[in-house]
């Protein structure tokens, strides 16, 4: 059954005006009550605002309320409020207390911003924040403030949700549109900013974290004071090389600490279907590494469902955390969810490997990107003012990519393993979906937070990383000029030697201090400085901060009249002249972003 909390407006306006307190507290300089209230008959509780007059206590008439037998919710002294059950029997009592001025029905706010209703909306970040505990987590102070999260993606746009400058990191831009300044870091694709709201959205100043849980006029990510560092991997077709998010991955290890940043977790929304062991792919080996190096990384399973058992690479390997996706019937209650049909199984070639644990991912409400590829190709996926609505593991992926920041900030000396094992502890088993669907079960933080310091740790067996780049597209190739890139190559055209690359990621030193990457320049060498603090900062000397989305024109036509022949690299050569394989498999258009279908 749907939950449907009351919320006061005043409650809205404390994120300005004043503080909120937890039920029933009061200030310790609250005099004792002297209430006239004992023996009042009591009755059904109803919700609502007790405001006080001018140059009255709100502490007083909260301790006087509260020895009448009421509920204080929530002290606003900004605003002179407060917010109590009163029982029917006592409400004429409370009205008499000494400085009470009015009391009134506190009543259900719509979400005029949001543009819907979050509590009837199907996918909703308000649902899945209450769902998976997220938002009783906030309740109790943790947030995600100090964490970084890597979003290794189609990059993300300044929209509300993720426009404060203090937000968003903007790390390399790695993608074919990168020699564009009209494009570089931005979301063109529109999955990435996506993602980032899921994460760690946040559509209002950072402020109390009593009041995000009470707020339903906002958009809240699971991690709404987690940060995003971005890195660019996608242009506006979804087209990506898995050399690019090899690169990506180990620059995020690299520099996890670089620049004032605390990068804890790494969602990763992508994945082939790579025939070689996960102990010898070098993608999965460089996942391996940053969960090694102390980073959380969160992957989605896959979208094949059973079609093609099996989990996608990295997820099939079993450091990663490995996420399907759940259907939580639009109802805030874990009794009636089912593992979506198009979540991935356990199977394949390397069948041992299964589903780490699910999440909701059918039908997600969060950020769109106007003008995106995304949100011209799918306008019944719109929702709302600027939103748009999205399934897949893809979605699954970046609500415990949030569920991990969110432990992180309530215990921050904990490690990958560690944060892995609370997460399928604390998981509530499905009844009707057998564990190759689900594997320990749906995410559950109001558990996980509450189990004590795991010391049951998996120990996988080590990787090494010596595979083929080309056995890790899994058949997939970006084509250009048709002409296919193939073999052990990367996108500059340079050999890809997988025993060397796999030592220069093991060792943590694959990124050179000049920004290059196998042989090769790829970026600058570092964060340009215009800005005093790293929130605004970028890799390449574009700033977030101050960058206007709004009014921009993105039509197609800024992209589809835009030619990569020829075009330069950071002054490396491009051309499809570097490419000598032939055309022998489809292009890669975005299908590998794990996202089953938008609307």
């Amino acid at each position: 059954m749907k939950r449907r909390p009351l919320i006061a407006l005043a409650v809205a306006a404390a994120a300005v005006a004043g503080l909120a307190l937890p039920s029933g507290t009061a200030s310790a300089a609250a005099p004792a009550a002297t209430s006239s209230c004992v023996g009042t008959p009591a009755g059904n509780l109803a919700r609502m605002i007790v405001r006080v007059a001018p140059g009255a206590s709100v502490d007083t008439v909260a301790a006087e309320a509260t020895a009448c037998g009421v509920t204080v919710i929530a002290v606003q002294r900004g605003i002179g409020t407060l917010v109590a059950q009163i029982p029917a029997g006592r409400l004429a009592a409370v009205k008499a207390l000494p400085g009470v001025a009015v009391v009134t029905e506190d009543y259900e706010v719509k979400a005029q911003s949001l543009g819907f209703d979050p509590w009837t909306q199907n996918g909703s970040m308000t649902n899945v924040n209450v769902t998976t505990g997220a938002n009783a987590m906030w309740k109790k102070g943790w947030t995600g403030a100090g964490v970084d999260v890597a979003l290794i993606d189609t990059g993300v746009a300044p929209v509300s949700g993720l426009s404060d400058s203090a937000k968003v990191v903007i790390g390399p831009d790695l993608s074919f549109e990168s020699q564009d300044p009209d494009l570089r870091y931005l979301d063109t694709y529109g999955h990435g900013t996506h993602m980032a709201g899921i994460i760690a959205g946040r559509e209002r100043a950072k402020g109390n974290w009593w009041d995000y849980a009470w707020d339903n006029t906002n958009f809240y990510g699971m991690a709404p004071d987690a940060r995003i560092v971005s890195l660019k991997l996608a242009d506006r077709n979804g087209t990506v090389d898995v050399s690019q998010i090899i690169a990506a991955i180990d620059w995020v290890v690299q520099n996890r600490l670089a620049n004032g940043m605390n990068i804890r977790v790494l969602n990763l929304s992508y994945g082939t279907h790579s025939p070689q062991s996960p102990q010898v792919d070098p993608l999965s080996w460089a996942a391996e590494v940053a969960w090694r190096s102390g980073i959380v990384v969160v992957s989605s399973a896959g979208n094949d469902g059973a079609t093609t058992p099996g989990l996608t690479n990295p997820a099939y390997d079993p450091w990663v955390i490995a996420v399907g996706a759940v259907d939580t019937k639009g109802t805030t209650s874990m009794a009636d969810d089912t593992v979506a049909p198009f979540s991935a199984v356990q199977g394949g070639n390397f069948n041992t490997r299964g589903i780490d644990l699910v999440a909701p991912g059918v039908g997600i409400v969060s950020l769109g990107v106007p003008g995106s590829y995304v949100y011209q190709t799918y306008p019944a996926a719109r929702i709302g003012n600027g939103f748009i609505r999205g399934s897949g593991t893809s979605q699954a992926s970046a609500v415990v990519s949030g569920a991990a920041a969110l432990l992180i900030s309530q215990r921050p000396y904990l490690l990958p393993n560690q944060v892995k094992a609370l997460l399928m502890n604390g998981a509530t088993k499905l009844a009707n979906d057998p564990v190759t669907k689900q594997g320990s079960g749906e995410l559950n933080l109001v558990t996980s937070s509450a189990l004590g310091l795991p010391t049951n740790l998996q120990m996988p067996m080590i990787g090494n990383g010596t595979g083929g780049l080309e056995s890790a597209r899994g058949g997939i190739h970006v084509t250009m000029n048709g002409s296919a890139l193939a073999d052990e190559r990367d996108i500059m055209g340079d050999s890809f030697v997988g025993p060397i690359m796999a030592a220069r990621t093991g060792g943590i030193s694959a990124w050179g201090p000049d920004g290059s990457f196998n042989g090769a320049v790829w970026i600058g060498s570092g964060f340009a400085a215009d800005t005093s603090t790293v929130a605004g900062k970028t890799w390449g000397g574009k700033s977030w901060t101050g960058k206007s989305w709004t009014g921009k024109s993105w039509t197609g036509e800024l992209w589809s009249g835009k030619s990569w022949t020829n075009s330069v690299w950071t002054a490396s050569g491009w051309s499809s002249a570097n490419w000598t394989a032939p055309v022998n498999s489809d292009a890669w258009a975005g299908a590998l972003w794990t996202t089953q279908s938008w609307g």
